[in-house]
């Protein structure tokens, strides 16, 4: 089977000028322009006026043209600066935000280290100043007992 069976070019250029030609062929778009060209020898005041008149009627519509894509292209330049600058300082406050969260969040951290590494040594301290009180102290048992205070003459009460 046949995949183009109106052997149309597969080429988009080739299709372009394919569809061109058949309009041409369509409308006798040569033959009007030669009607056309005949009948502005034979008239040249009727053509002067048909020019005159459509150059002068142009004029306001290109004015409105250029009014209309120079109020689109301002639009666009303007939307462009204030998003731009809009994002910029959507940019500043996100960065000083994120800067700001670090500090506290390393800040936080670090106390919180801080406070372990020193509940830590001061516990290590308070272990290690238990052992040499009762390495000092005779009859000292931690939790257990008082501790014997020994007074120049006096024997304790526990005795």
């Amino acid at each position: 089977m046949d995949s183009n069976p109106e052997n149309i070019p597969l080429d988009p250029w080739q299709r372009l000028t394919a569809v061109v030609q058949r309009l041409d062929q369509h409308i006798q778009v040569h033959q009007k322009l030669d009607v056309a060209k005949k009948y502005a020898l034979e008239h040249p005041l009727v053509t002067l006026y048909i020019v005159a008149a459509v150059a002068m009627c142009s004029v306001p519509v290109m004015f409105f043209a250029c009014f209309v894509i120079g109020s689109i292209l301002f639009s666009i330049i303007g939307f462009l600066f204030v998003e731009g600058t809009l994002l910029t300082i959507g940019c500043v406050l996100l960065g000083v935000f994120l800067c700001l969260s670090g500090f506290l969040a390393f800040s936080l951290s670090s106390l919180v280290v801080l406070v372990w590494f020193s509940m830590t040594v001061s516990y290590s301290l308070l272990q290690s100043l238990r052992v040499k009180i009762q390495e000092t102290v005779p009859g000292y048992m931690y939790g257990n007992q008082r501790p014997v205070v020994l007074t120049s003459g006096h024997k304790s009460s526990e005795e």
